[in-house]
């Protein structure tokens, strides 16, 4: 029997209740529901805020405390668990040469819990289990978001230059749409991967779809539509290698003919997403960016401080940009700025191999392809947020939670647990033989008519979303 297995046997007891329980109230503090509208009205920063900053230590107490509880599952995932570690530990290092080590240090900690909560979450749980977990908590959110919506449009209404767009309970409705597409990505992967709440995951997609729509946050959509496509895509290859090859080659066929039109006429690009040629002003940004990195090219300028309002370089940014640039909209630019090159180069190994093994093994790690899907919109969306090593932030946990699974043991790879191989070791009793009588009934012929039949080959006997995509990932 595998560590999966096991986990599921424990789903009904309190303890493992509880866990789960605990497990959607991070997810719900990482979503950063309620936070923007009501405690951060004017997004001066969580950790900048002395009454957020200690509402944040109880979260980090709580997912330390769960990794220690469940630290033996979590060694079986030592190689993602290590790769993560560098990362985070160059992040402590760059305290070293920032011009705030105090800052840098203190938002280094968060993202590591950030980090952890990830980690923790995989080893712990299976890929069905954990699904379900994210799903369910984003049902309730999305609920909270239409109430909120109807209610009282002051707060889940924008008012600003998004007038008329919904962004439910969170600060502004970009917000929003990332986070029901981690609804409906959740739901989508518990259901492929066998979950019994069919009804209640299906209502979860259609809202977080509809609520995604109300935002009008062109970035989400696409995001959803990845989820949707990709999923459909990836159940269809389990029909046999001649299924696969075809989409491949049709993937691939629709993948360079999308970007023949991105180098022929980008301007088509540009309009039908909303956007001018200048991304609204980003590639000025990342101009200015790239002269400031040269600066300190291998080291950056140390974690999450260049943009403060006293860092000269992020000033020379605003300067020549002639706008109070908040962040780099690029995530890959954000690390070179904080971590150089060297910080840059930890990222992108990690996510690298992610995505390495993604392409082998999305079907044995039996999540309903979570992780892989995730893995595409994450590494998606980074060329346009800077949700690289987020502290506090649900992308972020999310990413690492998608790292371990795919780099991490597969179920079926697990070795069984101390109780199992007690089972296997120990020797039956021993019990005699008595010999019994045995009655032979002869039962009549069957019809020769349906005997004449021809078999039948090629049918499935069950759903794509059934639960037989969880037992066929090896």
């Amino acid at each position: 029997m595998t560590q999966d297995n096991t986990a599921l046997e424990d789903q009904g007891q309190p303890a493992r209740t509880l866990e789960a329980v605990a497990c959607g109230f991070i997810v719900f503090m990482l979503s950063n529901a309620l936070i923007g509208p009501l405690l951060d009205p004017t997004q001066a920063g969580g950790e900048d805020m002395p009454v957020l900053r200690l509402m944040w230590l109880p979260v980090y107490g709580l997912i330390l405390g769960l990794a220690l509880w469940r630290l033996p599952l979590l060694l079986r995932f030592w190689f993602p668990v290590a790769l993560c570690c560098l990362m985070i530990g160059w992040v402590f290092a760059s305290a070293s040469w920032s011009f705030d080590p105090g800052t840098t240090q203190r938002r280094a900690v968060a993202a590591a819990f950030t980090t952890l909560f990830g980690l923790y979450f995989v080893a712990s749980f299976d890929g069905r289990r954990m699904a379900e977990i994210i799903a369910t908590t984003f049902l309730i959110l999305a609920a909270g978001g239409l109430l909120a919506t109807i209610a009282y449009p002051k707060m889940g209404v924008q008012h600003d230059i998004n007038a008329g767009d919904w962004r439910g309970v969170w600060f502004e409705k970009n917000q929003m749409g990332a986070m029901m597409v981690q609804g409906a990505l959740a739901a989508v992967a518990a259901l492929a991967a066998g979950s019994r709440h069919r009804k209640t995951l299906v209502a979860t997609i259609l809202l977080c779809g509809f609520m995604v729509l109300m935002s009008k946050s062109k970035t989400s959509l696409v995001c959803l539509m990845i989820v949707l496509a990709g999923a459909g895509t990836l159940t269809l290859m389990r029909r046999g290698p001649a299924t696969a090859i075809l989409l491949v080659w049709l993937g691939v066929t629709v993948g360079g003919f999308a970007a023949l039109i991105m180098w022929l006429s980008p301007e088509t690009v540009y309009a039908a997403l909303g956007k001018d040629p200048s991304l609204t002003g980003r590639t000025e940004i990342w101009e200015s960016l790239l002269r400031q990195s040269a600066k300190a090219p291998l080291t950056g300028y140390g974690y999450a401080v260049f943009w403060r309002e006293d860092s000269v370089p992020a000033n020379w940014v605003r300067h020549d940009t002639g706008w109070n640039v908040p962040t780099a909209h690029n995530g890959w630019l954000d690390m070179l700025v904080q971590l150089g090159w060297i910080g840059v180069c930890l990222i992108a190994v990690t996510l690298g191999l992610a995505v390495l093994a993604a392409l082998f093994r999305f079907r044995r790690v039996a999540d309903g392809y979570w992780a892989t899907l995730y893995l595409a919109i994450f590494l998606l969306v980074t060329f346009s947020e800077s949700f690289i090593l987020e502290r506090n932030g649900l992308a972020w946990a999310m990413a690492c939670a998608a790292i371990t699974r795919l780099l991490g043991p597969a179920p079926a790879e697990t070795r069984p647990s101390h109780d199992e191989e007690d089972a296997i070791t120990t020797p039956l009793p021993a019990t005699p033989w008595v010999p019994q009588s045995v009655e032979i009934e002869l039962s009549p012929l069957p019809n020769p008519a349906f005997c004449a039949q021809s078999p039948t080959f090629g049918r499935r006997q069950g759903s794509p979303f059934g639960s037989g995509m969880a037992t066929g990932a090896a």
